[in-house]
């Protein structure tokens, strides 16, 4: 017998959402094939949410969860002693819900660390570029001086020899000279 995800929900007694949270979380764990946008599960699938749910339960991790279905029973890592370990106080249900929401957050924790360092990255290039265009605009202004003293000098090279030699006995207008 093949079910959907609406088929499960209505069988374990859990709401659809944390199904397709469950197929989700732990997709690995689950086989099934489909038809258009619809999952189809084999009936194996409810005995694995009813494992992840009790197993959630007793508070084991999401590693630990995926590790104890593939395996069967219980979890091969060494765990605390059952005495040690705090007992949940809220239904397996919303502890599980808990958790959920702890490994989200842990994943936006992540992303946001990943995504400010790439922000810092990205701003040590912007003041890179930035000082590389204050450098380029730095090296412009010395050429731009020394193309406007070589015009100066084209110019008094190509003036009348006559006037060349006027300017030179009144000693104005020629470059370098007081006007």
């Amino acid at each position: 017998m093949e079910l959907k995800i609406g088929d499960i929900a209505e069988i374990t007694g859990v709401p659809e959402r944390e199904i397709r949270v469950l197929v989700q979380t732990y997709e690995d764990l689950f086989s099934y094939r489909t038809i258009g946008p619809v999952r189809i599960f084999p009936e194996r699938a409810v005995q694995i949410v009813r494992e992840i749910i009790d197993l959630s339960g007793e508070g084991l991790t999401t590693d630990e969860i995926i590790e104890a279905v593939h395996s069967g029973g219980a979890p091969t890592s060494p765990r605390e002693p059952e005495a040690d370990r705090p007992t949940p106080s809220l239904p397996p249900g919303v502890a599980f819900d808990l958790r959920m929401m702890q490994e989200t957050l842990a994943r936006q924790e992540r992303r946001i660390a990943h995504l400010t360092a790439e922000l810092e990255r990205e701003r040590e290039e912007v003041d890179r570029l930035r000082q590389a265009v204050d450098d380029l605009q730095e090296q412009f202004a010395i050429v731009a001086e020394w193309v406007d003293y070589f015009d100066l000098q084209m110019d008094e090279a190509t003036l009348p020899a006559l006037e060349r030699i006027r300017r030179a006995l009144l000693g104005r207008g020629g470059p370098g000279r007081g006007v």
